[in-house]
């Protein structure tokens, strides 16, 4: 199943049409999940304080959460030293810093590590965009 994104200018142009045409009558014509109109119903007001800020599709404080920010920090640490000194990185590098950082860290299987180094990475590159 796709995830359908709208801007905050979408949902706040579809919000008076629900007391007029109904959840049903609105989910129908633009294809909207009725459950996300009764959620941008309830949320009026804060989409209305937010709608011209540059993120015009996530409510603050949206998206996956940092479980371990100190770790990540550590990690972040590790892999600027390594792109000083020219080392190309690796997730299976990443991996094994994790695990000699945290030991005692009970990890599901390598594969779950794997895909949360891919995560990481993006937030990792992003936050160096923003700095340069």
């Amino acid at each position: 199943m796709k995830f359908k994104k709208y801007t905050i200018d979408f949902k706040l142009k579809i919000i008076p049409l629900i007391p007029l045409l109904g959840y049903y009558g609105v989910s129908k014509i633009y294809g909207i999940d009725r459950k996300s109109l009764r959620e941008w119903k309830k949320r009026k007001n804060e989409l209305e304080k937010i709608k011209n800020k540059e993120n015009s599709f996530r409510l603050p404080g949206g998206g996956t959460k940092i479980k371990n920010p100190e770790i990540e920090n550590q990690i972040s640490k590790f892999l600027l030293r390594c792109n000083e000194i020219g080392i190309p990185i690796n997730t299976g590098m990443i991996i094994d810093e994790l695990i000699r950082i945290e030991p005692n860290m009970k990890f599901k299987e390598r594969s779950s590590l794997r895909k949360w180094c891919y995560r990481f990475l993006g937030r990792f590159k992003s936050n160096q965009l923003c700095k340069e």
